[in-house]
């Protein structure tokens, strides 16, 4: 919903006179779509390989704004040969948000070939699919980030400090998202420290970007959701 919003402003706000009604400032487009839209989370503006056209990127979306016409688009630019542009240029924004990720604060499991990131509510029912996809593979090595969505799932943020508070934290994790365990079993955890650590999860799954759980990078590259199909597309590509 939040993204809908976002584009429906996008659309209805560019306006060529409003971007260059300053045009004796000598503005750049950059510039001028950066001060028209401060409200919105912009992460690159470039040119594309169409003349007079503009790649906007914001969180995980990227829309086209062609100033001449002030006309804004959306959807993907593919070249002849079918590839996707877009899709592209969505690859490399995801590679640079998780180039840095502190991984040494996430719940690390397995010690595979292939890197899996996650950030899962321990309350999604579609987490606890992937939880159980993935503990019966040896070949990831799961980073696991804890991100309870409390407007859905009100017991979810009890559930993660239980996780992050355990001397275990791998077991602890494979327990709450089994969905063998009663409420009472999740005991509180009122340890400062395991809230400032689940509060940095947090934090991390805003800077990626996260509207819901879960949310998978597998060897960089994006899945949203218990997308089985496209899991084992990238953990075992066809030849």
């Amino acid at each position: 919903m939040r993204n809908r919003l976002l584009l429906m402003t996008l659309i209805a706000l560019l306006n060529p006179l409003q971007l260059f009604a300053e045009a004796g400032e000598e503005r750049t487009v950059e510039e001028s779509i950066r001060a028209q839209f401060a409200q919105l989370p912009i992460e690159s503006i470039r040119k594309t390989q169409i003349d007079g056209l503009y790649e906007i990127a914001f969180d995980e979306n990227i829309v086209y704004y062609h100033p001449q016409s002030g006309l804004t688009l959306v959807g993907e630019i593919m070249t002849k040969e079918g590839v996707s542009l877009t899709a592209q240029k969505k690859a490399e924004s995801t590679a640079a948000r998780i180039k840095d990720l502190p991984l040494e604060k996430a719940i690390k499991i397995g010690s595979g070939k292939h890197t899996v990131i996650e950030v899962v509510d321990p309350d999604c029912p579609f987490c606890r699919k992937t939880a159980a996809f993935f503990e019966k593979r040896k070949d990831v090595t799961r980073y696991i980030f804890l991100f309870p969505i409390t407007q859905i799932h009100p017991d979810a943020e009890r559930k993660a400090q239980y996780i992050l508070c355990a001397q275990d934290q791998p077991r602890a994790y494979a327990e709450a998202l089994s969905g063998r365990l009663d409420d009472e079993d999740f005991k509180l955890c009122d340890d400062s420290k395991v809230k400032e650590l689940l509060s940095e999860h947090q934090r991390i799954g805003q800077q990626l970007g996260v509207r819901g759980t879960p949310s998978l990078w597998i060897n960089g590259q994006f899945v949203s959701g218990a997308n089985f199909e496209k899991i084992l597309q990238i953990l075992e590509p066809k030849s």
